[in-house]
């Protein structure tokens, strides 16, 4: 502590005050402090303001308060917070349970289409029913059902089957009405052979199981009381190739796709009989038979192999004649 020496003047200083100068005197910044010791910097201490609240007084109402801090509009009634989505909310109080109900907006998945045993599966398209009487299309998981008075007509995929509008023409001659050539053959069919110059005495097999058929000539159906296949076997002995080919294209013209069988030729084994093998279009079949008639039209051999067949080739026309009378019917 400094001793201060105070000169007495024509106005001494009164004894208290001379008191409180010696002490202010002694509380001077490096009083007994090291002077090594670096000064506290400005900055440390507190400032005049730091002791102001950090928010403004709150005087009753939510403005000013911590909403309006947050940046949260007022409420002025429920109405306008229907959700609690102000300062509550945000901080988890009382009212955040309201905003933490609130399910947000996401992808909702279309409920899976139920349109079973529709002719189309799944599919918008009109597809024929199996026996052509109808078409049927999905739609929102719904089967729409429209009945074809005149029958449904098949049309190539992905675009729509329709309802005839009127009986369709008869794109095969007509032939005369006679009795079967010979029982399993499908009525029409029968006449259709007749007209194709076929007699009696050259059908080898109608409904039949021989074995190097593999079940082609099963039975397809009943037809006017008759039980039929679709598919029919023709003698050739006695014919020669050209004959053949003549046959095979009026066989053609009548309604049928058929091949002439020749062993050792275009898949056919050379262990095999030779025969013609002929398929009539123009009724419904199993799935085989329309397997091979789909080989007829695209110039294949109807076998497994599915090779070109290269024994005769048919006219554009009677493929057209062909494709037309077994979408009707298949």
């Amino acid at each position: 502590m400094r001793f201060v020496s105070v000169a007495l003047t024509r106005h001494p200083l009164p004894a208290f005050a001379l008191v409180v100068l010696v002490a202010l005197q002694s509380c001077a910044p490096d009083a007994g402090l090291d002077p090594s010791h670096p000064p506290i910097p400005a900055d440390a201490e507190i400032d005049d303001d730091a002791l102001d609240p950090i928010l403004p007084e709150n005087d009753g109402t939510d403005a000013g308060g911590l909403d309006a801090a947050l940046g949260v509009e007022p409420r002025d009634d429920a109405s306008v917070w229907p959700d609690a989505t102000g300062a509550d909310a945000l901080l988890g109080g009382e009212d955040a349970s309201a905003a933490r109900d609130v399910v947000l907006p996401r992808d909702v998945l279309s409920p899976p289409r139920m349109c079973t045993g529709s002719a189309s599966g799944q599919s918008a398209i009109w597809t024929c029913t199996s026996d052509r009487g109808m078409r049927q299309r999905c739609v929102s998981g719904t089967v729409q059902t429209e009945r074809c008075a005149l029958g449904c007509v098949p049309q190539p995929s992905g675009t729509n089957d329709f309802c005839a509008t009127a009986p369709p023409p008869s794109t095969l001659p007509s032939c005369a009405r006679r009795p079967l050539l010979r029982w399993g053959l499908h009525v029409y069919a029968s006449d259709h052979l007749r007209c194709a110059g076929v007699p009696a005495s050259r059908i080898s097999q109608t409904i039949g199981s021989a074995a190097a058929s593999a079940g082609t000539h099963g039975q397809d159906g009943t037809f006017m009381g008759q039980p039929y296949s679709a598919a029919t076997d023709i003698r050739t002995g006695g014919l020669a190739n050209d004959e053949i080919r003549a046959l095979l294209s009026r066989l053609a013209n009548q309604g049928f796709a058929a091949w002439y069988r020749l062993p050792g030729s275009d898949g056919w084994p050379s262990s095999e009989a030779p025969h013609i093998h002929a398929i009539y279009v123009g009724a419904a079949m199993k799935a085989s038979l329309r397997a091979q008639v789909s080989d007829w039209l695209i110039g294949r051999n109807g076998l497994t192999s599915h090779t070109t067949y290269r024994f005769y080739t048919w006219t554009a026309a009677q493929k057209t004649l062909i494709r037309a009378v077994f979408n009707r019917y298949n």
